[in-house]
């Protein structure tokens, strides 16, 4: 696998398509918490997992992703 920089990372972050995938996001988010507060969802644990990980792809840093792979290839 070709390596990541961190300034592939912010290219690919402000890339139109990386856009509107976290903007598709975000509003998938708010949509499930809206139906969090109205009771709308059998599984309300698993709603809020999904509400999480989405949290998580939308704060992901390069760090997160690279970090411990950096770690690892320098233990080596």
């Amino acid at each position: 696998m070709e390596p990541v920089s961190p300034e592939n990372f912010e290219e690919w972050k402000h890339h139109p398509v990386t856009q509107k995938l976290m903007k598709q996001l975000k509003q998938d988010r708010e949509t499930m918490k809206e139906g969090l507060i109205n009771n709308s969802f059998d599984d309300e644990s698993e709603v809020k997992g999904r509400c999480r990980a989405i949290a998580i792809i939308l704060n992901l840093e390069y760090d997160d992703l690279f970090e411990a792979t950096l770690k690892v290839e320098t233990n080596e």
